[in-house]
């Protein structure tokens, strides 16, 4: 199986250069949270992984070599309430759904979006799902 078109560090780096320099400062963070650490104020990326992999139905048989493949990555915004800089950032983690350079060869992207609001801080999770085609000899 082929591994995902996309990697973390293309992420971050698009993430990088399309997320404005504003202040406070926005670091974008490889290491993904668990539920049981204290998030900090920032951006945080998770892994890209495959979810699925099945056979593409061609008429009335299986393609056997031809595969639909799902793969799933997720980001992670925590912020302040009533912060100045999550327009900007929400809007540059939705816009990575239709960036063609990064997401060349998925024919699907679709994103969901989790917020939870706290005393004081905002969580946003996006959960990308991307969907490509593989072909195997």
């Amino acid at each position: 199986m082929a591994l995902p078109l996309i990697s973390k560090s293309d992420i971050i780096n698009t993430l990088s250069n399309t997320i404005p320099k504003v202040s406070p400062r926005i670091e974008i963070s490889d290491e993904f949270p668990s539920e049981e650490n204290i998030i900090r104020y920032g951006v945080f990326v998770d892994d890209v992984f495959t979810t699925d992999k099945s056979p593409v139905k061609l008429g009335v048989q299986y393609g056997g070599s031809v595969y639909s493949v799902t793969d799933e990555f997720m980001i992670l915004f925590v912020g302040i309430q009533n912060d100045v800089n999550t327009n900007s950032v929400t809007q540059a983690i939705q816009d990575l759904s239709s960036n063609i350079v990064l997401l060349n060869g998925y024919h699907e992207v679709d994103f969901t979006q989790d917020v939870v609001i706290g005393n004081r801080s905002e969580k946003r999770t996006y959960t990308f799902t991307l969907k490509r085609i593989e072909f195997l000899t």
